[in-house]
Formats: C-alpha cells, sequence, structure tokens
C-alpha cells in the first residue's frame, strides 16, 4: 500500500479525464461564434449573440456535470459514500468548492476530494476565459453585421 501523500498519484487519470472533457467543450464553445448563421434572429426578441452567449454557457455547464459525473464513479467504487447520488453530489460539492461536511472521504481517500476542488477552481477559471473570449467575438460580430446592414441600406 502506498503512503498517504501518494494516494493521489491515482487521481491522476481523473485530472487528464476533466482536463480532455473541457478540452473537448472548449473546441466546441470557440466554433459557436463561426458556425451560427450571420442573419440569427430568435423570436424577434433574442440577438445572434445572446444566442451565441447562451449556448455557450449551455455547453460548458453540460461539460462541468460530466467532469463532476467522472469524479462522482470513481468516488462511488470505493463505496464510502452510499449510493452514487451521494457519490455525485460530494462530486459537485468538491468541484465548486463548496464542500459536503455531511459526507466525508476516509483519509486514505481524502486528498482526491481536496484535488477535485483544486481541478474544479481550474475548469472554472479556463470557463470564465472561453466566456470572455467568446463575448468578445460575438459582439465584434454583431458590431460588424450592424455596420454590413447599415452600409447595406446606404446603398439601396
Amino acid at each position: 500500500m502506498l503512503w498517504p501523500e501518494f494516494q493521489g498519484l491515482f487521481a491522476i487519470p481523473l485530472v487528464i479525464a476533466t482536463a480532455l472533457i473541457q478540452l473537448f467543450a472548449q473546441y466546441h464553445v470557440t466554433r459557436l461564434p463561426n458556425v451560427l448563421p450571420r442573419k440569427l434572429v430568435l423570436w424577434r426578441a433574442i440577438s445572434r449573440k445572446t444566442a451565441v452567449i447562451v449556448l455557450a454557457v449551455l455547453v460548458l455547464l453540460i461539460a462541468h456535470l460530466v467532469e463532476v459525473v467522472v469524479w462522482a464513479v470513481r468516488y462511488f467504487t470505493w463505496g464510502e459514500l452510499g449510493d452514487f447520488a451521494n457519490s455525485v453530489y460530494f462530486s459537485l460539492a468538491s468541484f465548486t468548492t463548496v464542500g459536503a461536511s455531511e459526507l466525508t472521504l476516509s483519509p486514505l481517500h481524502r486528498f482526491t476530494g481536496a484535488l477535485e476542488a483544486a481541478v474544479g477552481m481550474m475548469m472554472f477559471g479556463w470557463s470564465t476565459a472561453l466566456l470572455v473570449n467568446v463575448i468578445q467575438r460575438a459582439e465584434s460580430q454583431q458590431t460588424d453585421i450592424q455596420r454590413d446592414e447599415r452600409a447595406d441600406r446606404e446603398e439601396s
């Protein structure tokens, strides 16, 4: 058996899986401003820019939930938290750094829960940076579209 300080090594595949899920989400989120139709207007009130931002938030939220479930599966296999719902709850509480004081891991596995909190903070930071980038690009494209529409009206 490894010393407790080396138990975190078993979490490396979880960290890699989390980063790969986030990278997959990044690929799709950064493409959103380019794949939505240029003249998209939904229900006359939702602009293309708003649609891009809402879709980006949804994609990132789904990615974070998948990341949480990946960690929850590991907790569930240890059998320390009872059922799978408790494992997901503990994982979500750890990932968001809220913590679940009513559920605890054994001393052997506590490092993994703390590591998930650190990884979760990094993933939320990464998502924030992505959203800032997508919002800037969507606003820039919206400005370009409005400028082109004004130019078209002036020409006719």
